[in-house]
């Protein structure tokens, strides 16, 4: 949990030191420095909880055409912490350097659900109605955007991930999704399971405009360029999953559209999105 902590401390003095994300114009250069950093964020949301605690986001509400009037509400279960636990939240938008205060005493009930208790004066409350469950919601939320929170109850701090308008592919078995990672999408997280284990597959993108993007392959920053006719080579771990990020050639035009497909040789899922644009 001391090294939970520290990665958040860490990164939030990064984001201080590197406000890009509000920035119009983020030059091409600086986001190839930036990708490792950022995917590995976005990692930290998906994967890591202290250790006997699990967070779940479930949605209760779906209303709306994406990209154009969606609405979407979640309820969020906590389970494995004290039943006296009470909760700050925090937001951390793609588009923003640090995370943003939230609702604040946020307690759970029996069930793990994230509630408005309003029976004392440290807890949040919903008009006259007690324990009222609270909805998180997200109006016209954009195309591989994550609702990204942190749960912070004394020396606990839970994070969590959902995307309420997925990019995302399924072809025999293999899935693909890409992840918004910064405001306007030119640096997308591109992820997939279901592929053989420990194989070599081919990620292969084609926007129409220009031949080839920066594909981040590890955490060191090690990087290829993938050609729309050739791809470049991405190794799966051992569950068969897949993850890389990848950087459109933003110096070529500041707008298009991202056609990116892992070819295996039993599957070939395929995903869309637009970049350059909220």
């Amino acid at each position: 949990m001391r090294a939970f902590a520290l990665f958040f401390a860490t990164l939030i003095g990064f984001f201080c030191a590197h406000a890009f994300a509000q920035q119009e114009k983020t030059a091409f250069s600086d986001l190839v420095v930036l990708a490792p950093k950022l995917a590995r964020l976005q990692n930290q949301f998906e994967q890591m909880t202290t250790p006997g605690v699990s967070i779940e986001a479930r949605e209760v509400f779906r209303k709306g055409a994406s990209g154009v009037d969606l609405q979407v509400r979640y309820n969020i279960y906590v389970k494995g912490v004290p039943p006296d636990s009470v909760f700050h939240q925090l937001q951390w938008p793609v588009d923003r350097e640090k995370p943003v205060s939230g609702f604040s005493g946020i307690t759970i009930n029996s069930d793990g659900l994230m509630i408005c208790a309003g029976r004392t004066a440290e807890q949040c409350h919903s008009g006259d109605r007690l324990d009222a469950p609270i909805q998180f919601s997200r109006i016209k939320p954009l195309k591989g955007e994550p609702m990204r929170f942190i749960f912070i109850s004394k020396d606990l701090k839970v994070p969590v991930s959902f995307i309420p308008d997925p990019v995302e592919s399924e072809d025999n078995g293999c899935k693909l999704s890409a992840v918004r990672l910064s405001a306007k999408f030119e640096l997308a997280l591109i992820e997939g399971m279901g592929f053989p284990p420990n194989a070599e597959v081919r990620l292969k993108n084609s926007n129409g405009e220009s031949p080839e993007a920066v594909v981040i392959l590890d955490d060191n920053g090690v990087s290829a360029t993938a050609d729309k006719s050739t791809g470049v080579v991405v190794k799966t771990d051992a569950r068969g999953a897949i993850q890389a990020t990848l950087l459109n050639n933003t110096t070529g035009s500041t707008t298009g559209s991202e056609v990116v497909q892992m070819i295996a040789p039993h599957c070939s899922p395929k995903v869309q999105y637009s970049w350059g644009v909220f």
